[in-house]
């Protein structure tokens, strides 16, 4: 037995301790935009593909389905040549409607390449019904109104931009619980944690006057949390070993794509 318990326990301490991992909280809130500096970035949106309307039939006058039945469309989007976004699939319709959004806002910065693409999708893989190429979002594509594009091929497609949807939080999405600290993993960068330059290796070792040494697990989550809403001061240690006063401001998170 023993001869077993040697090689594990060499093992184990190889590999290191393993931290829990945890992510401050987040609340939606219904006002989608701050007046001042803490307003929405401009070039997150919330992104809608709205509806389409597929032309009768395919190249070569050819019906969709080979049974002569109707198209089953969805519809993908693309920036910078990586997928974003894919829409349910809509059975047997020439005009399809989908109202379909990304989980988080989306990134659409001005002359960044996006792509649009409609397919019907076939029992093995799926077939091209157009695709519209833009640099940037399309002229047409203005802030609570629909826009209408043309596909290559005779389609089209409907999308619509609106104002990102908001959250309440300090934005750090992943951290490590240790005795002495909360080190940072990830953070949003449209957030209080983001704009007050928090980065991935900081450790977070007093929320206010409150030292993480001295918080159990539940209560360093709690406290740091709220830091935001509450105007709390956090105590941040680089990787060189100092520490700086971090203020957070009572800004939104926008999560993003």
């Amino acid at each position: 037995m023993r001869r077993l318990l040697l090689p594990l326990l060499a093992a184990t301490l190889a590999i290191g301790c393993v931290y829990p991992r945890r992510g401050t909280s987040l609340t939606p809130v219904r006002a989608e935009r701050s007046s001042g500096s803490l307003s929405a970035p401009s070039d997150v949106w919330k992104l809608t593909v709205v509806d389409a309307q597929v032309r009768p039939r395919r190249a070569g006058d050819l019906h969709w389905d080979d049974d002569q039945g109707l198209p089953d469309v969805f519809v993908r989007v693309y920036r910078d040549e990586a997928l974003i976004f894919e829409t349910e699939t809509v059975q047997d319709s020439l005009t399809p409607t989908f109202d379909a959004s990304p989980a988080q806002n989306v990134r659409l910065p001005a002359g960044t390449p996006l792509r649009f693409e409609v397919w019907d999708a076939d029992t093995v893989g799926a077939d091209p019904v157009g695709i519209h190429r833009t640099n940037g979002l399309p002229q047409n594509a203005v802030p609570d109104a629909d826009a209408r594009i043309m596909l290559e091929g005779g389609s089209w497609l409907t999308i619509r931009i609106t104002a990102p949807r908001a959250h309440r939080g300090v934005g750090i999405a992943e951290y490590e619980v240790r005795p002495d600290a909360l080190v940072v993993v990830r953070v949003e960068p449209h957030s209080p944690a983001g704009r007050a330059g928090i980065e991935p290796g900081d450790a977070i070792v007093a929320v206010g006057d409150e030292r993480v040494s001295t918080l159990n697990e539940a209560q360093a989550a709690s406290a740091l949390s709220m830091a935001a809403n509450r105007s709390r001061q956090l105590t941040v240690r680089n990787a060189q070993g100092r520490e700086r006063q971090v203020d957070l401001d009572q800004g939104y998170v926008w999560l993003t794509l």
